[in-house]
């Protein structure tokens, strides 16, 4: 159970971004992530992760990420609920790093990006830069413990997606944002 007492739940906001603000790119430990959904439909999802420090050089396709993760690395399993008014079921559980990046590798919805984070004012905010078939696509968020609300939206927000299912994770592995 959370500090908050919503136990698994995730409370965000998600926002579309042009282009990499400064204050994201002078992130000294970005991370690349590489998650494959194992099942995603009606708002359901079941994402395996694996995470580590972003490497220089990226490779190009899922397997070739998920190799650059070294020893450093984590794996999750994420079982998630539908999304309703910027709070989400959100249990996640460890996995050997090792046996989430086998899963990864052999996956065919898979989602990789880079992750950049800050904190402004009293939030702390990620942006993600998605990679292959989901570049340029840059989306910024949020995370509470609790409900999301007065919020100061940096200008770097062009214009929020919170509800727009197709810029979720899921999504975007079965429909590429190079697709739309």
């Amino acid at each position: 159970m959370s500090e908050s007492g919503f136990g698994d739940f995730e409370f965000e906001r998600k926002f579309f971004v042009r282009e990499l603000p400064a204050v994201a790119a002078s992130d000294p430990a970005p991370a690349l992530i590489v998650q494959a959904y194992l099942f995603a439909a009606d708002g359901y999802a079941v994402r395996v992760r694996v995470q580590g420090p972003a490497p220089a050089e990226l490779g190009t396709t899922a397997a070739e990420l998920a190799d650059a993760l070294g020893d450093e690395s984590i794996g999750t399993m994420t079982a998630k609920g539908p999304a309703v008014g910027g709070t989400r079921y959100e249990a996640e559980r460890e996995l050997d790093p090792l046996v989430a990046a086998q899963i990864v590798r052999r996956s065919e919805f898979v989602v990789a990006k880079v992750r950049y984070s800050m904190w402004l004012g009293e939030d702390g905010w990620i942006i993600d830069q998605f990679l292959g078939r989901n570049a340029p696509l840059l989306l910024s968020e949020v995370e509470r413990g609790g409900p999301v609300v007065d919020l100061a939206i940096p200008s770097f927000c062009v214009s929020e997606v919170s509800e727009d299912d197709r810029f979720r994770n899921e999504h975007l592995a079965h429909h590429p944002f190079s697709t739309w």
